[in-house]
């Protein structure tokens, strides 16, 4: 689709957010690196044949970032009329265009990131409350194999949630066990290396923390670890039982 086809779709859009109309500022092609990160929450951006054009509007001092899809018709040609997909915050439900969604990366592929529809407030709720809940895992397991298997990931201090970044096919197997008495499969936490947002003001990717609210430090993460096992894991299981599980018995 030529430029100026893409100029006069673009300039009769209506632009709006929360039911507030939003100016036009500007519009690009989206980048080749981001069209596919957006893709894995946006299929219709990345899907073959697709235009994609990132559209930047303002409100006063607020500035926002849609994404244009321009689908191919039958012959080959573009549609004339763009779609501007929004998506929904899977723990608030609020509505965010495909730029507001947190991005995220697993430690055992640093460079293959993913898009979540998540909002970043939202995700500081999870924060709040994750390391609680992964504590609790390992006082209360649900099953055995569920504990040996956290025991031998030991401390995790970052991020994670299986609905919400979901762990990639590949490295799957690493992360779910089956409960032996009822044949349910478990997924277990794994933690994300890395968390971005655009930022449709700079043009740029911000970083965002991935430490969860209470957990310690990297430079106190083993010594917490081991103080917990010792303190806490191994008064309320047994000593014996907890190395056995470490050890893969």
């Amino acid at each position: 689709m030529d430029e100026e086809a893409i100029t006069s779709a673009i300039s009769k859009l209506s632009l709006s957010f929360d039911g507030e109309a939003m100016t036009y500022a500007s519009h690009r092609r989206l980048e080749a690196d981001r069209k596919q990160v957006v893709g894995t929450a946006f299929p219709g951006v990345a899907e073959a044949g697709s235009t994609a054009v990132a559209v930047v509007a303002t409100k006063g001092d607020e500035v926002k970032e849609f994404i244009a899809v321009f689908k191919s018709a039958p012959d080959g040609a573009a549609t004339a009329a763009p779609e501007l997909p929004m998506g929904s915050c899977q723990i608030t439900f609020e509505d965010l265009t495909p730029s507001d969604c947190i991005e995220y990366a697993f430690g055992e592929a640093p460079d293959e990131w993913s898009m979540a529809q998540l909002s970043t407030d939202a995700l500081e709720e999870y924060r709040n409350m994750k390391f609680e809940a992964w504590k609790s895992m390992l006082v209360n397991p649900t099953c055995e194999a569920q504990f040996r298997r956290m025991l031998q990931i030991g401390m995790i201090s970052e991020l994670y949630d299986p609905q919400v970044f979901p762990t990639p096919e590949s490295q799957r197997s690493k992360y779910q066990v089956t409960d032996e008495r009822t044949g349910k499969l478990i997924q277990l936490p794994h933690p994300v290396k890395a968390l971005r947002v655009w930022d449709a003001k700079s043009l740029t990717y911000k970083p965002i923390e991935t430490q969860l609210t209470g957990a310690p430090g990297p430079d106190k993460a083993a010594q917490w670890w081991a103080d917990f096992v010792k303190e806490e894991l191994n008064a309320k299981h047994g000593e014996e039982y907890i190395a056995n599980l470490m050890a893969g018995r």
